[in-house]
């Protein structure tokens, strides 16, 4: 095997892993048995042993001595964290998606929470997660920063802070986002990159009041 092909299917092995941890396919705090990965995926253990190295440098994952490999589990204080960086690059990203993208793009864009009204519905809970984190996944890739981009898919930092579900409910995120929506097909970019920070920092303060139980 050349070291071209070598290289793409080291990145194929990361790519799945990776999709398995945001999935949750491979939940927090879960020890990584390594020949199992290998056997699903048909290769050996040297692409796996080199995507691990990789993902626990990102901390998807992390070594425990004598242990092996375990999904890292984030604290609320990481949580906290996440929403406050998100603030910041999602409220910035926000902004250039607005300068940069087609009116096509924003009205995809709009669309996501079509459908949504409260009260949910039994299965609306679930599908309402997946369009958010669809939703925010957008700006980021319509912003057309490359590095937003990069910092978003090398940290993961958008999927990680699901990793304890919503932290605020429905009740509370879903008038927040028709505002932010309203702001965006407006093509606002003041009121929109206000009203996304203020989200995600509203989010920040309720796993901040979740520490303090």
């Amino acid at each position: 095997m050349s070291v071209i092909d070598t290289r793409i299917l080291t990145e194929h092995v990361y790519e799945s892993i990776r999709a398995l941890i945001l999935g949750g396919e491979l939940e927090p705090g879960a020890k990584i048995n390594k020949k199992e990965l290998a056997d699903s995926l048909g290769v050996s253990l040297t692409p796996v042993n080199d995507a691990m190295s990789r993902l626990a440098g990102e901390k998807y994952i992390e070594q425990i001595n004598r242990r092996g490999y375990f999904v890292k589990s984030y604290s609320l204080e990481d949580l906290k964290e996440m929403y406050e960086v998100r603030a910041g690059l999602e409220s910035i990203a926000v902004r250039l998606c607005l300068e940069r993208a087609s009116d096509t793009d924003l009205h995809t864009l709009a669309r996501h929470f079509d459908g949504f009204s409260l009260p949910f519905k039994s299965g609306d809970l679930s599908r309402y997660t997946d369009t958010d984190k669809r939703f925010h996944g957008m700006i980021i890739e319509l912003s057309g920063n490359s590095m937003i981009q990069e910092i978003n898919e090398t940290t993961g930092y958008v999927l990680k802070s699901y990793q304890k579900g919503l932290v605020r409910p429905p009740e509370e995120t879903v008038p927040e986002h028709a505002e932010i929506i309203a702001a965006i097909l407006a093509r606002d970019a003041d009121v929109a990159q206000t009203l996304i920070a203020r989200h995600h920092l509203r989010s920040a303060r309720a796993v901040s009041r979740q520490q303090q139980r």
